[in-house]
This record gives structure tokens, C-alpha cells and sequence, in this order.
């Protein structure tokens, strides 16, 4: 039975207690109080799969008989946050299931699909779809073929890359890659390109894709300073569980040589815990070499409803620096509160903590009180500044690596946008106890395409830094 998009309301409200599913013209009143249900849901909160399936259309029909529906022009199926969108589709209101023979994109919170052949059932979660392309958080996937699970998304003879051009400058094959959005990616018999060169392949190959891990990085970077001279850096890592991998941070510097990092990572719901080996450096260029260090870290957690969070992290291993070595033993319990809107394009960010570091070397205890703010202004669609205050009550430790700088310290930034290729910086670190400029750096920041140049010159070390990679979007 085959009846106009206006007429509709009556007769698929009637199948909504049956299977879940009304059609473009119910009641707008209804329609409206499901959004804002869906709105106002955390990220925490589970969808309701009993929560009705809304199909719009121009042309609907549907047979009360065996449950089919026919929908065309401008279709739109929805439950909760799965919504496809297509010209022509068919399914059935007794399965909850549906097909797409032509084009149709799926779309899923930070996920957004366009392929063909599309088969979905909106209550098991499950289906596929052919000829794939996409973006997938930041990652644009494609595929011959899509499968699509309540958990993850696995493509067949498919590529990866965060480049959006047509013709990508780098990017990832692989025979499979399976995707837990949000979490992680896992990539069998896997390819790296740059243009049209494999540089490496790998038969398994995993990278987290947690918001605030992008630095692992499965392409080369490049990079230079006055102290290590030229470097070559690049990131491997290798599943050997389902939540363990080993992985391996390999760093070559032509006047300091080959500082590689190896370890495993066992990443769990609310932790991770890491064993590692290998050469660090921080942001003052200090050497040191762990021996190794075990360490776990606990996850970001809200303290109740409050727009309080807090990490933790505790860790314990053997350093081994230029003239002593030592049994470093560290836990940092840091609070930080929501960013915070004060006006117009002006935000505040607030932080604070304690640092706990025992040292076996001279049987040393250091507790390190931190507190951190930071304004950030927008001026323009071309300008932001940013001002921050650090303050820490100890700086002296058996090893200058990681050791803050300064007692309290101002730093005064600000960025320029010359146009959509370049950028330039200027940014001051003051100290504030002993009245001086501790550092002046400017900086000019270069997209070339799916690249990203860094070149930093400190003035007050007069010092140059170089820094090649790909964008990390």
C-alpha cells in the first residue's frame, strides 16, 4: 500500500509499539522531545536500542502485512545517533533491518561513511557496506568492503591517512584494518606510502587513536637542533594481545647517534601501564637513559558532577644519566578544572598538584607542589595570544631531565596567521624570582599540504630547532 508523505503519521505511529519505527510525518511535538532527549545524553550514556527508528522521506510506503517499507527521495532513516542518508532504500519494520542498492552515507558520532550495496540492522548494530570511503575521527578510511559492529568497523583491502587531498601524500594499505572508533586501530599485512613509494610494511600493525595520543606516529619525522644535529625519528607498534602491544620509538641524531625507546603497553579501561627502555629528552634538550622504568597511568576521571578532573601516574625505574645513576622513584596526582569562558572569544584554564620524587642516589625526597593558569584570547580570525603563569616550590632534583626551570614563571605568546599556508609566533618565558627573560623564541609554522614545518629560533640559547612531520589534524 503506497500512500503520500502527509498521510503517513497515522498508520506508522500504529507500528511504532511493534517495531520501533514511525515514519517523517509524526507529530513534530514528539519528534522535537527525541531530540532533545538525544541531546542531552552523555557520552557515558548507552543508546536505547527500543528507541524508535524515524524514517523521512518524499514517497514512503509499507505493508502492515509483512512489515516491509519502501522509502525514495531524500531519505533519511535515524535511531538515536546511526542515521543513513540516501535517494532509495527498503526495509523491514519487523527486522529493524535496512538495504541501500545505490549510494548511501552512514553516520555515527565521529563517524561518517559514503559506499554502496549498504545492508544495516538498527538493532544488532551489525552490517556492511561496498566500495567504502570515509572519515573516522580524524582517520579518512576507504575499502572495497565495510563490516560494522557495535564496537568497531573492519575494512577490506583498505587504506588509511590523514591527509584529505585525492591523491594523498602518505598513507597506509593493508589486506584488513580494524577500527575501535575512538580507541584504537589495527592493521594487517600493512603498507606505508609516501606519493607513490612503499618506505616499510609490517604483517600487523597497531596505533592508538585516543584524543591527546597523535604523537605516535607511523611516518618519518625529521627534524634538527644545535646539540644533536640532524634527526631521523619514527614510531612502530605491534599488538600482541588485545590490549597489549610492543612498540618501539626509534631515533637516530647525526652528532648524538641512535637513541631508540622499546617497550610494552598494556592499555586497559582506566589505566595504562607501560615498560619501557631507551633514551629520553625534554623540552631542554637533557638527556636521560631508563633502565628500565615501569609505570602505569591512571585515566582522566571527573570528580562526581563537578568540573573538577583528575590524572595519576606513578612510576619506577633505573635512570642512568652523564655522571650518576639512580632508582627514580615518581608519582604526580594532578587536578584540572574545565576550561572556563569569561567573555568573547577569551578562555581561562586552571591546574594544580603535587609531584612526589624519591631518588636512591642520595636517598632524596622531593615534594613538588605545581599550579597552573593559563588565559587564551582570540583577537581576530588571524591573532591569538595566549598569557600563563607556572609556579612550582621545588626545582632542584638529582637530574636536570624534566626538572621545571623556574619557580614562577610567565610566558607570553602570541600567533599570527600571514594566510592559510603560514603562521608566525613569538613566544617569552619570564622568571619572575630573579627578574629576567629565561627565553625568547619565534617561530614560523609552515603547511606544506599534508605536512607541517616547525622552524624555531631561541634567541637567548641562540639556538635553532627543525621540525618536519605529518599533520596531525
Amino acid at each position: 500500500m503506497q500512500i503520500k508523505k502527509l498521510m503517513v503519521c497515522a498508520s506508522v505511529l500504529m507500528l511504532v509499539s511493534s517495531a520501533s519505527m514511525v515514519g517523517q510525518a509524526a507529530d513534530q511535538e514528539g519528534h522535537e522531545a527525541d531530540h532533545a532527549k538525544d541531546k542531552s545524553k552523555t557520552t557515558d550514556t548507552k543508546p536505547d536500542k527500543k528507541a524508535p527508528i524515524v524514517i523521512e522521506a518524499d514517497n514512503l510506503s509499507f505493508s502492515d502485512e509483512t512489515g516491509d517499507v519502501f522509502a525514495q527521495g531524500n531519505v533519511v532513516v535515524k535511531q538515536n545517533t546511526d542515521t543513513i542518508l540516501t535517494d532509495a532504500m527498503r526495509g523491514n519494520q519487523k527486522t529493524t533491518e535496512v538495504w541501500v542498492d545505490g549510494k548511501a552515507t552512514l553516520q555515527q558520532p565521529g563517524t561518517n561513511l559514503v559506499g554502496t550495496h549498504t545492508h544495516y540492522n538498527y538493532t544488532t548494530k551489525i552490517g556492511n557496506m561496498q566500495e567504502m570511503k570515509g572519515l573516522v575521527g580524524r582517520d579518512y578510511v576507504s575499502g572495497d568492503n565495510m563490516e560494522l559492529f557495535p564496537d568497531k568497523l573492519v575494512a577490506h583491502d583498505a587504506t588509511s591517512t590523514r591527509c584529505p587531498a585525492k591523491v594523498p601524500d602518505y598513507h597506509m594499505s593493508a589486506e584488513r584494518i580494524e577500527i575501535w572508533p575512538g580507541d584504537k586501530m589495527v592493521a594487517y599485512n600493512a603498507k606505508f606510502w609516501i606519493k607513490n613509494m612503499v618506505i616499510y610494511s609490517m604483517p600487523k600493525y597497531q596505533t592508538s587513536i585516543k584524543k591527546g595520543e597523535e604523537d605516535h606516529n607511523a611516518f618519518p619525522r625529521i627534524g634538527y637542533n644545535n646539540s644533536d644535529g640532524l634527526a631521523i625519528k619514527q614510531n612502530f607498534e605491534y599488538p600482541i594481545g588485545n590490549n597489549v602491544a610492543a612498540y618501539a620509538d626509534l631515533k637516530y641524531y647525526s652528532k648524538t647517534g641512535f637513541k631508540p625507546v622499546f617497550g610494552l603497553i598494556d592499555r586497559e579501561k582506566n589505566y595504562a601501564a607501560t615498560l619501557e627502555q631507551g633514551y629520553y629528552q625534554d623540552s631542554d634538550d637533557n638527556w636521560i637513559k631508563k633502565e628500565p622504568e615501569a609505570k602505569i597511568d591512571f585515566l582522566k576521571h571527573r570528580l562526581g558532577n563537578s568540573p573538577v578532573s583528575y590524572i595519576f601516574n606513578v612510576s619506577y625505574g633505573k635512570w642512568v644519566g652523564e655522571d650518576k645513576t639512580s632508582w627514580h622513584q615518581e608519582e604526580n596526582l594532578y587536578f584540572s578544572h574545565d576550561k572556563i569562558n569569561l567573555g568573547k572569544d577569551l578562555s581561562l584554564n586552571l591546574g594544580t598538584g603535587i609531584q612526589r620524587i624519591h631518588e636512591s642516589f642520595d636517598d632524596s625526597t622531593i615534594n613538588n607542589f605545581k599550579f597552573d593558569a593559563a588565559l587564551t584570547k582570540q583577537w581576530s580570525p588571524k591573532w591569538i595570544a595566549t598569557s600563563e603563569y607556572h609556579y612550582n616550590d621545588k626545582t632542584l632534583s638529582v637530574f636536570n631531565y624534566g626538572a621545571p626551570d623556574m619557580i614562577r614563571e610567565l610566558d607570553l605568546g602570541v600567533i599570527y596567521k600571514i594566510d592559510n599556508m603560514n603562521k608566525f609566533g613569538i613566544r617569552q618565558r619570564y622568571d619572575l624570582d630573579n627578574d629576567r627573560v629565561y627565553d625568547l623564541d619565534y617561530t614560523w609554522y609552515r603547511s606544506l599540504h599534508c605536512w607541517q614545518a616547525e622552524i624555531t629560533y631561541r634567541e637567548k640559547r641562540n639556538e635553532l630547532k627543525v621540525n618536519l612531520s605529518t599533520t596531525r589534524w
